[in-house]
C-alpha cells in the first residue's frame, strides 16, 4: 500500500510503497480515501515535536471504507465508509 511518511525531520516527506497491516481482533482495516496532513504533521516534519521511530506514517484524519474488521469488532462493516479522527 501507498503511503506518505516521515523519513527524516526538516526533509520533505516521501511516498512510499509499505506492506499492508495485519490486523487484531480488535482492529478495522480502511482503504484511505483522502487524509489531511493536519498541524501535528507538520510540527513532526518540522522538528518541533518529536516523533520516533523513523520513517513514521503521517495523516491520522482519514476518510476511507472499511475493508478488514478483526473478530471482536461489530460498530462497522465490511464496505462501510468512515471517517477517523
Amino acid at each position: 500500500m501507498k503511503a506518505v511518511r516521515l523519513v527524516e525531520v526538516h526533509r520533505p516527506l516521501q511516498m512510499q510503497e509499505i506492506p499492508v497491516p495485519t490486523i487484531g481482533d480488535d482492529d478495522v482495516l480502511v482503504r484511505v480515501r483522502a487524509a489531511g496532513i493536519c498541524h501535528t504533521d507538520v510540527h513532526y516534519r518540522a522538528g518541533k515535536s518529536p516523533v520516533r521511530p523513523l520513517p513514521r506514517t503521517l495523516g491520522h484524519e482519514v476518510a476511507g471504507v472499511v475493508e478488514q474488521v478483526g473478530k471482536q469488532v461489530t460498530s462497522v462493516k465490511v464496505g462501510d465508509r468512515v471517517c477517523v479522527h
